[in-house]
């Protein structure tokens, strides 16, 4: 009985861990010389070189504020957002070795 269960669950186990996911981002916030914008750096401190589609939503009003793709490889820096508004903000990012979306920083990123 117990080698039903393990044929069952652990294919299963392996459907539902994002396990092909092992990218990871740092972000840095650049004020720009207006003091009015920012620029957002992200830097890719774990993960395979590859495209990475980027969505930054303002979090006070839930709106996407914009979407980018760019290519990365593994520890490089690139400003990805120019131009922000002061305000909360998370970014989402995905590619084809990472389809489930996840989060930079996991929590928000403040401007003011």
């Amino acid at each position: 009985m117990n080698r039903i269960y393990s044929f069952v669950l652990l294919p299963f186990l392996f459907t539902t861990l994002n396990i092909d996911c092992v990218s990871d981002f740092d972000c840095k916030p650049i004020s720009n010389v207006s003091k009015t914008d920012y620029s957002l750096e992200l830097k890719l401190k774990e993960g395979s070189s590859d495209d990475y589609v980027f969505e930054l939503y303002d979090l006070n009003t839930g709106n996407l504020i914009s979407k980018k793709t760019v290519f990365f490889q593994s520890g490089e820096s690139k400003v990805v957002f120019e131009k922000v508004k002061p305000s909360a903000y998370t970014i989402y990012f995905s590619s084809s070795n990472c389809s489930k979306k996840k989060s930079v920083k996991g929590k928000g990123i403040v401007l003011q």
